[in-house]
């Protein structure tokens, strides 16, 4: 499956079967090598959302321990792969 996040949008991925799921934010690009994304992370009526740098030239990446491959990174939007 591809999920293509765009800047700003909050998308809401499946951690496994019956994992339950979260959602995850793309907050763009820090600067030309390195692409952030921000997991949302609730318990109960609590939550913090933590920005995660990555290299541009990373391939696979590990959010939440849901391992995505890294198909394309541009400054208005990425797309991963599971």
């Amino acid at each position: 499956m591809e999920y293509k996040i765009y800047v700003g949008t909050h998308l809401k991925i499946k951690k496994g079967l019956f994992k339950g799921t979260f959602k995850m934010m793309y907050c763009g690009m820090s600067n030309e090598n390195t692409f952030v994304l921000s997991p949302l992370v609730t318990k109960g009526y609590q939550g913090f959302s933590p920005n995660i740098y990555y290299n541009v030239d990373s391939t696979v990446i590990q959010v939440m321990d849901v391992t995505f491959d890294v198909l394309e990174v541009t400054p208005n939007y990425i797309i991963l792969g599971e």
